[in-house]
């Protein structure tokens, strides 16, 4: 009985709305941690808010981060990364910011003579400007801040899952002989499992190579570092180092090879005279490059497309899979610092 009707898909849709709605709440928590309804992400709080209870054993159970949900934010606890430190943030800056987070906390002044501690606050939310110019602080936020619990500095002994997911989830690329061979072992033994995961949890497309695994994101949303000027910059000498470092066809491609540092200093010579310097608000490169040189090591590093080896470096095989093709028309007669004519 019932055979001529039409099938009901009300329930199929709303199953895959549901679904879509916790994946896009899945990345905005991944890519900003801290969401409060009057933030710049804040049209997603709503759907945070409605999975709370989804989310906090998701997380937990495939990454080991705590979720805090509370009226006014939510917080995703990350276990903390190497080099990725908030910028322009040192121990003393941790220090004063959490002193003045205290303050706000205890309803006390706080001290915000460092020019960075504001400027974050503000970014979280703590801080808003007044009607009369000053700023309105946020005490119950600060005080949620305070006591949220910290998550493990790293993955618990003897389980692997827990390390190469946040590996997966939080870096360019993870490289299979870099890691320990227990989490090697693992990850060898998942590669489609942790794929097929990682599309349902972040909508991340898994790319496997010999080398290793990394996750793409088709929405081109989650880097938090290949962006603007300086990134690009970059990414522009690691595809002139790609191309005079790459192996001949017939020899067998290392996962990493020393680069001379004047290669370095002449790609790079090269870059800025084809393309011209990196703007950036808080350095003048023209008068400085010696700092364009670190910050664009820095951030390659930071990327995992470069390493350090002693005072030297080390070009890394992800590199040729993300060095770029230039889409600028550089000026004619560039390359004089490093190619032969």
């Amino acid at each position: 009985p019932g055979r001529h009707r039409r099938p009901d898909r009300s329930r199929a849709a709303a199953k895959g709305a549901t679904a879509g709605e916790r994946r896009t709440a899945d990345r905005l928590l991944l890519a900003h941690p801290l969401v409060t309804p009057d933030g710049p992400h804040g049209a997603g709080f709503p759907l945070i808010l409605r999975h709370a209870d989804w989310l906090t054993e998701r997380f937990g159970e495939l990454l080991g981060y705590p979720l805090t949900v509370g009226p006014a934010h939510a917080r995703l606890h990350k276990a903390p990364l190497a080099d990725r430190a908030v910028p322009g943030f040192g121990p003393d800056g941790y220090a004063a910011l959490v002193l003045a987070l205290g303050a706000i906390a205890d309803r006390r002044v706080p001290d915000l003579e460092r020019p960075e501690v504001p400027a974050l606050l503000t970014d979280w939310q703590v801080a808003t400007a007044g009607p009369d110019g000053g700023l309105a602080l946020d005490r119950e936020l600060a005080r949620a801040l305070l006591a949220a619990p910290a998550p493990p500095a790293a993955a618990p002994a003897g389980i692997p899952a827990l390390a190469v997911r946040r590996l997966l989830a939080e870096n360019p690329v993870v490289l299979t002989d870099e890691l320990a061979a227990p989490e090697r072992a693992w990850l060898l033994g998942r590669l489609t499992a942790e794929a097929e995961l990682f599309a349902d949890f972040l909508g991340l497309e898994a790319e496997i190579r010999a080398e290793g695994m990394a996750l793409l994101d088709p929405a081109d949303e989650l880097s938090d570092l290949a962006d603007g000027p300086l990134a690009r910059t970059a990414l522009l000498v690691a595809e002139r180092l790609v191309e005079e470092l790459r192996p001949l066809p017939e020899e067998a491609a290392p996962p990493a090879v020393l680069v001379p540092d004047a290669l370095i200093d002449g790609t790079l010579g090269d870059v800025t005279d084809d393309y011209g310097l990196p703007e950036q608000p808080e350095c003048d490169y023209l008068a400085d490059r010696t700092a364009l040189r670190r910050d664009v090591l820095g951030l390659l590093h930071r990327m995992q497309l470069i390493a350090p080896a002693g005072r030297n470096w080390v070009l890394r095989a992800p590199a040729a899979r993300y060095a770029p093709q230039a889409e600028l028309h550089p000026a004619p007669g560039g390359g004089r610092h490093s190619r032969n004519d």
